[in-house]
């Protein structure tokens, strides 16, 4: 490990990259160093400098490997430096794992990893020999010059699936499971002995962990209590692929707990509320959640009359509704509608001014009418 690192750029030589991996080479005679020897070691690495081995006295090449595709330290050489600290105990998957790290030249998430058990939390069955777990460290992404690490997504949530022998690991068996799956590594379970591929589900019409499949990973963690409002959320929830499919058509369900502020409107059937979340905005590699707006927004929540209805009862609501959530005291489901202006699009002064309809009277109807009349008028500064 070289303390410095190399020069990067002048700046009173203070700019370094710091403590990077190098190879120490004996020069078995100082005199060999000239221009056409240095020119060839510059075929398969890159020459930072000489040094001298104080107790041998011996002069030795500082070199660092450089990619022969590439012509520089691309992902490969890194996973290649890392080969020795490593090993599943089994060569044919050592040597898999190996190759689909020496050609991930450019795209480091192509390659797999050996993964230690113990890096898996929250591991729990899901059928068979399928685990579902909450992988610590989560998947490469890229290199880090300035840490010199890999930059990863951590805390993700991946399947453990069991493999019946490590033979099956073939370029052919890889990419048959990349049709459905993001093949993140291989594991062993400490206790069965038994090889375990990790992978993550990926989108066949995205072909990548779009926010469908984020969406799908959580159907576990919630219910309505009821299959048609399950189904229904979910189908929203499994056509947005993209952001703005998220926030345009993804349903939720949402705990009636998440509301406070809870007022009967002047409808039958509504209320005015406060969504302490706030609606779904798009999905944070980094955190692993789901990003949020417009925290304690107001909202209307609707009585549904029929859960077995709700496609229809929806129709008419969809483009401006968040979720559907549900009364614990009269069991009623209700949607949760944006308070948005039909002609607007969006809150606008006249749905302010609406809001606060129910916190005035003049005590003659006539006039209530005029003046919200007005209010209702004024969309615009």
């Amino acid at each position: 490990n070289w303390i410095d690192g190399n020069l990067s750029v002048w700046e009173d030589y203070r700019k370094r990259n710091n403590n990077i991996i190098v190879t120490l080479e004996e020069l078995n005679d100082p005199k060999i160093i000239t221009l056409e020897f240095m020119n060839e070691i510059k075929i398969d690495h890159e020459l930072y400098g000489v040094t001298q081995n104080p107790e041998t006295k011996c002069y030795m090449m500082v070199l660092n490997d450089k990619c022969k595709n590439c012509e520089y330290l691309c992902n490969s050489i890194h996973f290649q430096q890392n080969f020795k600290n490593w090993t599943s105990g089994n060569n044919d998957i050592d040597n898999f794992i190996q190759y689909t790290q020496l050609s991930a030249h450019g795209n480091a998430e192509e390659a797999l990893e050996w993964i230690p058990y113990d890096k898996f939390n929250n591991i729990e069955n899901i059928f068979g020999k399928t685990y579902r777990a909450n992988w610590i460290d989560g998947k490469i992404s890229y290199w880090n010059y300035s840490r010199r690490n890999w930059w990863r997504n951590k805390n993700m949530i991946v399947f453990l699936k069991g493999l019946d022998s490590p033979k099956d690991f073939t370029s052919e068996f890889m990419n048959e499971f990349k049709i459905d799956h993001n093949f993140c590594g291989i594991t062993q379970n400490p206790e069965t002995k038994n090889y375990v591929m990790v992978l993550n589900y990926k989108c066949r019409k995205c072909n990548d962990i779009c926010n469908a499949i984020h969406f799908q990973q959580n159907f576990k963690n919630w219910t309505s209590g009821n299959d048609d409002v399950d189904k229904f959320i979910q189908d929203t929830q499994l056509s947005a692929h993209i952001d703005y499919e998220v926030f345009e058509n993804a349903l939720e369900w949402i705990p009636f707990d998440r509301f406070n502020n809870i007022e009967k409107s002047r409808f039958d059937e509504a209320y005015k509320a406060n969504w302490i979340d706030g609606h779904i905005y798009k999905w944070n590699d980094k955190n692993q959640n789901w990003e949020r707006k417009k925290q304690n927004m107001i909202v209307t929540l609707k009585i549904l009359n029929n859960s077995k209805n709700i496609v229809l009862e929806f129709m008419n609501e969809i483009n401006k509704s968040n979720g559907i959530t549900q009364n614990p005291e009269t069991k009623n489901y209700m949607m949760v509608l944006n308070d948005e202006c039909k002609k607007c699009k969006y809150t606008c002064n006249a749905i302010r001014f609406q809001q606060n309809f129910k916190d005035w009277t003049s005590d003659n109807d006539d006039i209530d009418k005029f003046i919200q009349n007005a209010q209702l008028s004024a969309h615009k500064n």
